[in-house]
């Protein structure tokens, strides 16, 4: 599947989104489930199909016009993408089961210190016991890659999104943005997972280690910042905000320096930042209307930049705003 072939199904998909009522895909998670299957019948997922070394130029396009669209599904769709980049990769035997299904992810606890999620080891298979938090999705995606520790191990494994005795989903989160998206505990209680649902396993301190410098976020807030630009009435705020957001967007996709792209962060969220924030005061109190583009964007912005955090890009926050007072 070449760009311009995907760049046409991801149109299609915008057309047929445009139809619904957008400003919902925040709050109805029935909607959202229905924009999301929207993508799927489209093909938007399937970039398992397309060289690695090409997966961020294909994001770069999906992000760039999804996100205008709803923050929402586009960060169920990173979620989605990242499943099946970690199936492909490994090699999973069963992948081409788990690409049919609509998968969602709960590993990001592995780059903890300690283990959360804590395994013993039986003829057929592992059970789990730990919390998994932050899991979005309850109610779109069927399955979950989840992630474990076990013996100075740390694996990844398939497994239902479902409520069970030893698989307890807790209660909805209740958040300021992106209620759609479901968000749950989820409390593993000798929770089984067979041998043949193990999609990988590598030594503890792995998946931080080999964690690739990710451009996914600075997509999300470019395809914000665009949406963002689109809305404003006055053409010289647009003009300006539009060619600096231009420059940084030329600074993040030609490095891969690590300090660089979150020095770059947070320059493109203080941007986009200032440009609605302009926009919605320009616009007057209306902006502030639930079907307005603006609040939706603003709050987008903040659930964007409040995933992946780590000490570095908090310091460099934290910096940056003591500079801005002096």
């Amino acid at each position: 599947m070449n760009q311009e072939i995907y760049t046409q199904k991801l149109e299609n998909a915008i057309y047929e989104l445009k139809k619904l009522e957008l400003y919902r895909l925040d709050s109805d998670t029935k909607l959202l489930k229905e924009a999301f299957e929207i993508l799927y019948k489209h093909d938007i997922f399937s970039l398992y199909k397309v060289d690695k070394a090409l997966h961020n130029a294909y994001k770069f396009i999906l992000f760039s016009q999804l996100t205008k669209v709803s923050g929402s599904l586009a960060f169920l769709v990173i979620q989605i993408l990242a499943a099946n980049a970690i199936m492909a990769g490994n090699g999973f035997p069963k992948r081409e089961e788990y690409f049919a299904k609509r998968c969602g992810i709960a590993i990001n606890h592995l780059r903890a210190p300690v283990t959360v999620v804590s395994a013993t080891k039986s003829e057929e298979g592992y059970l789990l016991n730990g919390t998994l938090t932050w899991v979005s999705g309850y109610g779109i995606f069927d399955t979950l890659l989840i992630g474990f520790h076990y013996d100075g191990y740390e694996y990844e494994a398939m497994a239902p999104f479902k409520s069970s005795e030893t698989f307890n989903i807790g209660e909805v989160a209740t958040s300021f943005v992106g209620n759609s998206m479901a968000t749950v505990n989820i409390e593993l209680k000798e929770f089984f997972v067979p041998f043949d649902e193990v999609v990988s396993s590598q030594l503890m301190g792995n998946y931080t280690k080999a964690k690739s410098v990710s451009k996914t976020i600075h997509f999300a807030l470019y395809g914000l910042g665009l949406g963002a630009i689109e809305t404003l009435k006055d053409e010289e705020v647009k003009k300006r905000a539009s060619e600096k957001l231009e420059l940084i967007k030329e600074q993040f996709l030609n490095t891969n320096d690590g300090a660089v792209m979150d020095s770059l962060r947070i320059e493109l969220f203080m941007l986009v930042q200032k440009v609605i924030t302009t926009g919605m005061v320009l616009y007057g109190g209306k902006s502030i209307l639930i079907e307005e583009q603006m609040q939706r964007y603003y709050r987008e912005l903040i659930m964007f930049n409040s995933n992946g955090l780590n000490d570095e890009i908090k310091e460099l926050f934290r910096d940056e705003f003591l500079k801005s007072i002096c």
